[in-house]
């Protein structure tokens, strides 16, 4: 007899995902919604994004895929509660001196835990804020498990300011410390969201890789989206360029879509986060790998430098691709640098 698996009594809290490329800027939003009401400190798990992307690659069965991600989220979100994993290394994204409220989850390592956490956790409707890489295109298996509960965010960032990110992320790609789940190809580690163009992966330059990483992570990214506009689901895209220009914009955006409000400690995050902006990528790193510029800098010379880079490394039909996905970006998500679009005409 083959029996499915199954998990039982769920919790009924949103479960919010920030999605978005390497160095998309993910952190801004994830610091936004963070401050906002009834939303826990953010997590980073790579889990979710193995369990969607072995489903999606015929690896896992449905029902394993389903159960493990009900029950891992609900676990997660009451190891929230007791104070359970609180992240302090204080440099860390997810760490308390990045999350606010920090002093509340200290305070919960003498909580004594208990059936009552799991009903509050439901009554009180205690979002759960995860932050993932590239999710999006493998993302089905979320609204399956998670149904109205998943609140999916995806940040989208102007292909132009993610090369030199994806680029140092490709270059080390074959490190010990790289966790990104992979196929092998020839003895080769081959990321998972390239399985499709392996081989051509295998024979590229570190700046191919990059480029054309960027180019079709964003054509899967935007097949994705009206996929799920399509079928009705919860999904709210934001661009990074909108967001740190405007961020008052965002939040009201936010406000809508998640059915929470802003606290006082947004006027914090705020401020950390050096919001408003006038020049785009001058913000704070979040990695080594983060593209951070100065201030004083304009954003057509940051612009003319990156096309520099790409131009001197990539090759013709790379870089012809990658200049596509940037007319497609700009089409869709204008902002200031869609005007220096013509640099590279």
């Amino acid at each position: 007899m083959s029996l499915d698996l199954k998990h039982f009594n769920s919790f009924t809290n949103d479960i919010i995902v920030v999605d978005g490329f390497w160095g998309g800027g993910k952190s801004v939003v994830t610091s936004l919604i963070g401050s906002m009401t009834g939303v826990e400190k953010k997590k980073v798990e790579h889990v979710y994004e193995y369990v969607c992307i072995a489903h999606a690659a015929g690896k896992m069965d449905t029902d394993a895929a389903t159960a493990f991600l009900k029950i891992y989220a609900d676990l997660s979100q009451y190891n929230n509660l007791i104070g359970r994993e609180v992240n302090l290394r204080w440099a860390d994204d997810s760490g308390i001196r990045n999350n606010p409220g920090s002093l509340a989850y200290l305070a919960r390592l003498f909580h004594p835990g208990g059936d009552k956490v799991a009903d509050l956790i439901s009554s009180k409707n205690l979002a759960l804020l995860i932050a993932s890489h590239e999710l999006l295109s493998v993302s089905s298996i979320l609204y399956e498990s998670y149904g109205q509960r998943l609140k999916l965010v995806e940040v989208v960032r102007h292909p132009i300011h993610l090369f030199n990110n994806v680029r140092d992320y490709t270059a080390t790609f074959e490190r010990a410390r790289e966790f990104t789940l992979s196929f092998e190809v020839d003895g080769v580690k081959v990321p998972w969201f390239a399985r499709t163009w392996a081989d051509e992966f295998v024979a590229s330059s570190v700046a191919d890789r990059a480029l054309l990483s960027v180019a079709r992570m964003q054509t899967e990214m935007i097949k994705a989206i009206a996929s799920i506009n399509a079928s009705q689901q919860p999904l709210l895209v934001l661009s990074f360029e909108n967001t740190v220009l405007k961020p008052q914009n965002t939040l009201t955006e936010l406000e809508i879509f998640l059915g929470r409000q802003t606290t006082r400690r947004t006027k914090r995050v705020l401020k950390s986060q050096k919001l408003p902006r006038t020049q785009i990528s001058a913000g704070k790193a979040t990695s080594r790998f983060s593209f951070t510029t100065s201030s004083s800098s304009s954003e057509e010379d940051i612009y003319k430098s990156v096309a520099k880079e790409i131009a001197d490394t990539g090759s013709t039909n790379a870089i012809r691709e990658f200049k596509s996905a940037i007319s497609e970006y700009n089409l869709r998500w204008p902002s200031q640098l869609t005007d220096l679009e013509s640099i590279w005409a």
